[in-house]
């Protein structure tokens, strides 16, 4: 894949999110070793330990492959969430799990690629939920900045909407304008200071337009701290809509 190395994330508290989506999901992992990664078979997170740094997985169907993957100095982990490519080695792997329960214990990773179309992943934020954009906006008359909160409609790592039903200031939330310092408050996360930038607005109801707006914004230069943030919130949100399906 060209320029793979812009999808490889080191940041160890990111990582760990990836992770646990991956858990929480119950994502069938394809693990890859031995000679020209020629032997496979498919596995599972069961459990991540972060005191202890390890991730637990499912060990293979036959014996023989077990034992390659322990003697195997990398294992090649792939899969895929929610269309996202993800890549990552395990090494120093060893047998744990509980008497008929086998498993293989391995070190969490230092880095993860999680590869491309992570953009386009996005959750809605309920609107039960404190969670809102706060932006700044200066009179050009009399140069006073007014801040406003802006609940949000939904959000990705790299990006957020918010909902508008002010007609004074819809001429400001124009595609391409940019807002500094906004401050991102997501409900049982810390308060996160991003920088904006408009990049598309749409009525919620064309046949009254005059009403609530969906303003979609970028995040410029997200942080790995910002990026992990947003990720743990949304993974925290589709916890609760599958507790509630249940």
């Amino acid at each position: 894949m060209t320029d793979i190395a812009k999808y490889l994330v080191r940041n160890p508290k990111q990582v760990l999110t990836y992770l646990k989506m991956l858990s929480a999901e119950r994502c069938l992992i394809s693990a890859h070793f031995g000679i020209e990664d020629k032997d496979t078979f498919l596995t599972a997170i069961i459990d991540i330990d972060e005191k202890k740094q390890t991730i637990t997985v499912d060990c293979g169907p036959k014996e023989y492959l077990n034992k390659k993957l322990i003697d195997s100095a990398v294992i090649k982990c792939t899969t895929k969430y929610k269309g996202i490519k993800v890549l990552f080695e395990a090494r120093k792997v060893k047998k744990s799990g509980k008497p008929g329960q086998p498993a293989f214990s391995l070190p969490i990773p230092g880095s993860i690629y999680w590869m491309q179309k992570r953009q386009f992943y996005r959750i809605k934020s309920p609107l039960s939920k404190n969670s809102f954009c706060t932006l700044s906006f200066k009179d050009t008359e009399t140069e006073e900045e007014t801040s406003v909160d802006f609940k949000l409609n939904d959000l990705s790592a790299c990006g957020i909407s918010i909902l508008n039903d002010s007609t004074d200031l819809s001429a400001q939330l124009s595609a391409s304008a940019r807002f500094d310092n906004c401050i991102l408050v997501l409900e049982n996360e810390e308060q996160l200071t991003i920088d904006l930038e408009i990049r598309n607005k749409m009525s919620l109801n064309p046949n009254n337009p005059g009403k609530t707006e969906r303003i979609g914004c970028r995040i410029i230069d997200a942080t790995p701290r910002v990026e992990s943030t947003i990720l743990r919130y949304m993974q925290n949100i589709e916890r609760e809509i599958k507790q509630k399906a249940k």
